[in-house]
């Protein structure tokens, strides 16, 4: 017979970390109404005492007490007397206004979380909750979505453009071509490296009306050309670009459907050209990190036939594409990029 009492040297089991994971969406719905209020712009410049931010936000006072002890809990807020002030990470990403901001990105859950909470019917009936990598509910989701996912790519894009060897000169005429480009950070971060390059950006009709406005926000609208078309079905020019960008849209489609589009892009490769895959990997044995572990079952409930793969997975098929030194190339981020070239003639 088991005993629940455990005996001489053993460990007692406690219950907290259960309690933890019970609970985790309350972290999650705390940050959203305090987005959702501007409580990290209020306070940007001055410390406020729950009084003022109650006025501010049309909010009982007794309840926006609770609310910022939620947040000092956190690490978000932290009192000083009868005021609150931000802290550094809060002031960094959730000041609405800043280049880093975040808040955009915490309104998303709102929209991620009923799909996790479909993932064992999904299991059972192999039938997500949506399909992301069908072009139609992709452009609903990601058109409100993709200025909001700019910071979290552009310091990534910056840092890779700057150190990736193209062997091409910063005043030389440098033709891009960014796939499923949404706000365009990737192209972005090399258009600020290359002063002369060009940049084609591809993507859905409504992602490219937000993409054109964010990026005169960067001063870079001048040298952008925007194609309204699906990634999988447009008919790529041959032989056109130096540079092709594929960032984030892999793992939603299937192997298939992958390798299909890599062998357009590599066809669309000028001779010398290279070829960039950013996304989430697998480390080889896939058994880690975390956010790939995560974001997999994301693709299981979030798409048909999307998963996280491995960057040696990505590595094999361009170089059956045809493309040569396919290789990893890891600078800023917590995933590599997958870069390859095509062979000079």
């Amino acid at each position: 017979m088991n005993s629940s009492v455990p005996g001489q040297g053993e460990q007692k089991l406690l219950p907290q970390v259960i309690l933890d994971m019970n609970y985790a969406f309350a972290r999650t719905a705390i940050l959203v109404a305090s987005v959702r209020l501007n409580l990290f712009t209020y306070l940007a410049d001055n410390a406020l005492s729950p009084d003022e931010l109650a006025t501010l936000t049309a909010t009982r006072r007794e309840a926006m007490e609770r609310l910022l002890k939620g947040l000092e809990a956190l690490g978000l807020v932290k009192s000083e007397g009868s005021t609150y002030r931000l802290t550094p990470i809060a002031d960094v990403f959730l000041v609405e206004g800043k280049t880093s901001y975040l808040g955009g990105d915490t309104l998303a859950m709102v929209d991620y979380v009923p799909a996790w909470f479909e993932l064992d019917q999904t299991m059972r009936t192999s039938v997500p909750y949506r399909d992301l990598g069908e072009a139609t509910t992709a452009e609903a989701f990601f058109a409100p979505r993709v200025v909001d996912l700019f910071p979290l790519v552009f310091p990534i894009a910056r840092r890779t453009a700057a150190e990736l060897p193209l062997g091409r000169l910063h005043d030389t005429a440098l033709h891009v071509l960014d796939v499923g480009a949404g706000s365009a950070p990737w192209s972005a971060g090399f258009a600020q490296q290359y002063p002369a390059a060009r940049v084609t950006a591809l993507d859905l009709p409504t992602v490219v009306k937000q993409g054109q406005k964010h990026i005169a926000t960067q001063g870079l609208e001048d040298r952008y050309t925007w194609i309204e078309a699906d990634m999988e079905t447009f008919a790529y020019p041959p032989l056109s670009y130096d540079l092709i960008l594929c960032g984030h849209v892999c793992r939603f489609i299937s192997d298939e459907r992958t390798k299909v589009l890599f062998a357009k892009l590599v066809q669309s490769l000028r001779p010398g050209g290279t070829l960039l895959i950013s996304d989430v990997f697998y480390a080889d044995d896939r058994t880690s990190p975390p956010p790939a572990i995560t974001l997999d079952l994301s693709m299981l409930v979030n798409t048909q036939q999307g998963r996280i793969r491995t960057a040696e997975e990505i590595i094999h098929w361009l170089t059956e594409a045809g493309l040569q030194d396919a290789r990893r190339f890891h600078v800023a981020g917590p995933f590599p990029v997958v870069v390859a070239q095509r062979e000079e003639m």
